[in-house]
Order: structure tokens, then sequence, then C-alpha cells
């Protein structure tokens, strides 16, 4: 299982939806409802390794979410934002997960060509390996 993957069932176990119904990876499909996610991996980078061969992997994701209704946007990115940034240590399943922060807070990206306002947060997932 990829971090991608790993990081849609965190969104599934938090109540945001269900993967291929209205969560999706690396894009999102014609057929897919108004009102949707989508996660994107953009990269990362080692932090640290120690001598023996472990690592510290900063994982970077982007994660969209789109409806026509506006308010309903920025107050859901604004709720995951604060879900991610929350006192809990957040685990994402098969790894060794260290931290998971919202590192570049709710942005508008502007409107589709269908009326629906499109939010981006990004969020950076620590892990040792």
């Amino acid at each position: 299982m990829n971090i991608a993957q790993s990081f849609v069932s965190f969104m599934e176990d938090n109540g945001l939806g269900t993967f291929a119904t209205d969560i999706f990876i690396a894009g999102v499909p014609e057929e897919a409802p108004t009102k949707c996610w989508w996660v994107i991996m953009s990269g990362g980078s080692v932090e640290s390794a120690n001598q023996t061969g472990e690592k510290i992997k900063n994982y970077i994701l982007d994660i969209y979410y789109r409806n026509t209704d506006t308010e309903d946007v920025y107050e859901t990115m604004q709720e995951f934002e604060e879900l991610l940034n929350s006192g809990i240590c957040t685990q994402i399943q098969n790894f060794d997960t260290i931290d998971v922060r919202a590192t570049l807070f709710p942005t508008d990206k502007d409107i589709d060509g269908q009326d629906r306002t499109i939010g981006l947060i990004q969020a950076t997932v620590k892990t040792y390996k």
C-alpha cells in the first residue's frame, strides 16, 4: 500500500468519504460527484538517516476538495486542517507515522468549468523506516 492509499484510508476512518465514490487518488473521474476529494502525491524527501539505515521521510500530499457551495468548501477545508493539526497522534495505515501536519493551510484554487469551488490543503506525513 502506498502513502496516498494509506492517507485515503485515514480520510475514510474520519468520515470524510469513501474511496472511489467521493475520494479519489491522482484525479477525479468525469462521473465523480460534484462534492468530492482527491489526493495527489507531490514528492517529499528524506529528512534524516541513521548509520544503521533507518530513515525519517517526509511525504507531501496535495488534498483537493470541491463543491458548488463555496461556504461548504471553506468550512470543510478549515475543519480538515484542524483535524490534521490537532493534538492527537495521527497514524497512517502501514506506515510508522511520526507526524501528520497541514503544511499549507486551505487555499481557494479557483472555480472550475462547472462553477465548483476547488480548495487545496497540503499535508506532510513524516514516517520512520
